[in-house]
């Protein structure tokens, strides 16, 4: 059970600090979900910095624990050790600015598996009515479109749909919500520009390179319509908060699974290898 947390750079245990008085109306807060496994945080110098880019972007000063990723990630090893997290999960990043000052929260969450998330099943998605401005400078960060995000699922409620694909004010394809899209068309790989409006997530990128080690022709577009879903063989969602998943379909349209399963295997192996680096 997790019954340790960081709180501005110390180990605590849960209760101490009250959180409620972190959560006022006037709350700023940016959070990073960051998966752990293989006996380490593979991915964790990369959500530092693009929570540092955020920061950057809201003109805010960096705080002091962010600027030392090597006892920033030491500390938060120690976490989970006490707290007996030794399979896999997720650690979740919490940084608050408000009329109190700043704090900073690490908390964590276990997981069953062992290996990086991969849905059992396919997931069905829809086309949001929702849509981003492509020049907004913040699309590529969380914090920006967790409202969007929240309102594009509610209007999935009381469907079959599991998520949404959301389109910028040309109709072109941005994302999913709080994933990437990915769609293979023979032997390439179609995915999202960020100036189309998409968000930035850490996996983005990894499986753009991979794709690449794997012989794919890898083409990085602002003008994926609707109309280009039904000519494509394959789909896939990724984040690092939810894994892949990988899509059966799309309205109507169905879909096959094979890439996205080698995708995952050979993201498994990079995790794995940098946690031994």
């Amino acid at each position: 059970m997790d019954r340790f947390l960081i709180y501005n750079g110390k180990i605590v245990e849960k209760g101490e600090p009250d959180l409620f008085l972190f959560f006022t109306d006037d709350t700023l807060k940016i959070t990073r979900k960051i998966w752990y496994g293989f006996g380490g945080i593979p991915l964790f110098n990369e959500n530092i910095d693009l929570l540092v880019k955020q920061i950057d972007m809201l003109q805010l000063p960096v705080p002091a624990s962010l600027k030392d990723k090597r006892e920033l990630f030491r500390i938060t090893k120690r976490m989970l050790n006490k707290n007996r997290l030794y399979r896999s999960g997720f650690v979740f990043f919490q940084l608050l600015w408000n009329k109190n000052g700043f704090n900073f929260l690490v908390t964590s969450q276990p997981s069953s598996t062992f290996e990086f998330p991969l849905s059992p099943r396919g997931v069905l998605l829809n086309h949001s009515g929702i849509k981003k401005y492509s020049a907004n400078k913040f699309n590529r960060f969380p914090f920006f479109n967790e409202s969007t995000w929240k309102a594009a699922l509610a209007q999935n409620r009381g469907t079959f749909f599991q998520n949404t694909i959301l389109f910028n004010e040309k109709k072109s394809i941005c994302e999913c919500v709080a994933a990437n899209i990915f769609l293979f068309k023979k032997s390439e790989l179609i995915t999202p520009g960020l100036s189309a409006g998409s968000f930035e997530d850490t996996l983005r990128q990894i499986v753009i390179d991979i794709a690449k080690d794997l012989g794919f022709k890898v083409s990085e577009s602002d003008e994926i319509t609707p109309e280009d879903i039904s000519h494509v063989d394959e789909l896939f969602i990724a984040s690092e908060e939810a894994g892949i998943q990988w899509v059966l379909g799309v309205e109507n349209k169905r879909f096959v699974h094979e890439h996205s399963v080698t995708i995952h295997e050979k993201l498994n192996t990079l995790l794995r290898e940098k946690v031994k680096n």
